[in-house]
């Protein structure tokens, strides 16, 4: 029996393991400790109630038998006021509590009677309980105060990843990469407000929802909180070898509060170009980099209703210059000009050689509602959408000359809703249902017209235009629903926790290279001369034979993820508490036959 239990054991904890695209986010904070009198003696039936003061909102609690007291599923950061009160005895209070994401704040109270006159009272506690022991493992939480103070240029999650020493952040053409424990990112995972925001599907090297494009899945300045957990021993953390970023994003208060933001970068506010051994340190070339928005957070209804709303633009334009004179290979400017003006009277246009630019333009929006139906019950419901279109212009060097239009244009959308309701039963009782879901819709394609890819070689050079070969047929459609519960049961010294997590992930997949087909010539005179191409290619479906994105020839299939788990917090005394728990994670896919047979006429 024994050895089975241990193999279930294992079993549960390699399924945990091997799968790094599931799991859930953490999104609230907690509240626990011990009320006794000044002897030492628990007061069983004291009453908590913590107020967070921006907002009015209520949470409270009784004490158990023997006076340990929970609070679960609170909004994370502050500052609160904690009263305990108990008839026969004085109040006790302490104000100036912050809570940070996934923590499990302490506060042990001590009251006196009535009867007793004190000259004075001085309350001292940590201000984040980060060495206080609720800690589940290797985290690192970033604040507000530590996001408003920290310099980022690229306004993105992976600056605020940088925090933990775990972690390493490479700058790449998409946007950031963050490697936590020396994992790949695609063995992270990443969460806004409970729900999955990573790039599930595993192609955008930031790992993130729209990734490809270089932009953030969300605004900074819509986020209170930051979580990167490392190695966390809590049972409803699950989903990753690498690490987990959880992020919550702001809610509104009692009093209107907002900011406007304007943020810009040009070549003017960056340094010269390194210098070569002797060689001079020149300026960089014209460009710009803007980013603006708005966020505004208040009530609907005071103590009760909130609202919060963030809208932001970003627009970024990098030039490349080059300089036709710098070119190595045999062709002429006037053979390229008899080279554009015969695709000109093909009907296309291939764009320019110099100053290619690099375009990045996105707009987010996020819009959060908190309802505190009472002390017992709050409910909070967000919506986020991101729109990004990158153009990654090609560049023209002393080797090769790229015209414009053989560039990838890379176009992403993605919708996001997230729905949490947290209520309190009783004494002893707490329960957390979260809702999530995320569509992403990526749409990559060449700048120009449809038209083949063409490589000419040209002595010491090459001469490419036409379509970007990967991009002639290429979409991605992926949805991701997830659904979690915990419940938890307070008895004594003891939490428990049951929770359950599903997960439903489609895609669709849309991918044919060289779809257009793809020539390459000798020299530019072979093309100019309309002589045959020395090699050809071209990449098309058996489906339709369709060109382009309107091809039926997707590949679509649905995964998924069912998790169980159970977990006991067992206070033992005030420095020391053990936690057991086993969870099982079981992947399935769906049952799309597939076709071994290839038709070869």
């Amino acid at each position: 029996m024994k050895r089975q239990l241990l193999q279930l054991l294992l079993a549960g904890l390699m399924l945990v393991t091997v799968n790094a695209a599931f799991g859930q986010g953490t999104t609230t904070s907690s509240l626990n400790g011990r009320v006794t009198d000044a002897s030492g003696e628990t007061l069983p039936g004291a009453t908590v109630v913590a107020v967070h003061t921006p907002s009015g909102s209520r949470y409270g609690n009784i004490t158990s038998s023997d006076g340990y007291y929970r609070i679960p599923n609170m909004r994370v950061g502050g500052p609160y006021t904690v009263t305990v009160t108990f008839i026969g005895y004085k109040e006790f209070k302490q104000e100036n509590v912050f809570l940070t994401l996934g923590q499990a704040y302490k506060i042990n109270a001590e009251l006196s009677e009535t009867s007793v006159t004190l000259e004075g009272v001085e309350v001292v506690a940590d201000r984040g309980g980060v060495f206080d022991g609720n800690r589940t493992g290797s985290e690192t939480v970033v604040g507000l105060a530590q996001i408003n103070a920290t310099p980022t240029i690229a306004r993105a999650i992976g600056d605020f990843a940088r925090f933990t020493p775990q972690a390493t952040i490479d700058e790449g053409s998409d946007g950031f990469s963050i490697s936590i424990g020396g994992q790949n990112n695609r063995y992270n995972s990443i969460y806004i407000d409970g729900a999955v925001n990573n790039d599930v599907f595993g192609l955008a090297g930031s790992g993130t929802n729209g990734g490809q494009t270089g932009v953030s899945p969300i605004s900074i300045d819509a986020i209170e909180q930051f979580q990167i957990q490392v190695a966390p021993f809590d049972v409803r953390v699950s989903g990753f070898a690498g690490g987990a970023v959880n992020a919550v994003t702001r809610s509104g208060g009692n009093e209107i509060e907002g900011s406007a933001y304007y943020f810009f970068r040009n070549e003017g506010l960056a340094g010269k170009t390194p210098r070569d051994g002797e060689g001079s340190r020149d300026r960089l070339d014209d460009f710009s980099a803007e980013t603006y928005g708005v966020r505004v957070g208040g009530p609907i209804i005071k103590d009760k209703l909130f609202y919060f709303v963030n809208v932001e633009q970003q627009r970024d334009q990098t030039p490349q210059p080059f300089d036709f004179a710098d070119y190595e290979g045999d062709a002429t400017q006037g053979q390229i000009t008899e080279l554009v003006n015969k695709l000109n009277g093909f009907g296309y246009d291939p764009g320019s050689l110099s100053g290619n630019p690099i375009v990045l333009s996105s707009d987010k929006i996020t819009a959060k509602i908190d309802y505190n139906i009472s002390q017992n019950h709050k409910l909070s419901a967000r919506y986020s959408f991101v729109e990004a279109d990158n153009i990654e212009g090609v560049r023209s060097s002393n080797r090769t000359l790229n015209f414009y239009n053989r560039s990838e244009s890379f176009l992403s959308k993605t919708n996001s809703l997230s729905l949490e309701l947290s209520s309190t039963f009783g004494s002893n009782m707490a329960n957390k249902f979260t809702l999530g879901y995320v569509n992403v819709a990526d749409d990559r394609d060449a700048t120009g017209q449809d038209f083949p890819t063409v490589n000419i070689s040209d002595g010491q050079g090459s001469i490419n235009f036409g379509s970007e070969p990967f991009s002639s047929a290429n979409l991605l459609d992926q949805s991701v629903i997830t659904i979690n519960n915990n419940f938890e049961l307070f008895k004594g010294r003891h939490t428990y926790v049951i929770g359950v997590n599903a997960e439903f992930y489609s895609a669709e997949n849309l991918f044919i290279a060289q779809n257009f087909g793809q020539y390459s010539y000798t020299t530019l005179n072979d093309f100019l001369t309309d002589q045959p191409a020395n090699d050809y290619a071209r990449n098309f479906s058996n489906v339709d034979n369709i060109t382009g994105d309107g091809s039926a020839a997707a590949a679509v299939f649905d995964a998924g993820l069912f998790g169980a788990y159970v977990q006991d917090e067992f206070q033992v005394n005030d420095n020391l508490k053990l936690t057991l728990g086993i969870r099982m994670d079981v992947p399935f896919f769906d049952e799309t036959p597939v076709n071994n047979t290839f038709n070869t006429e």
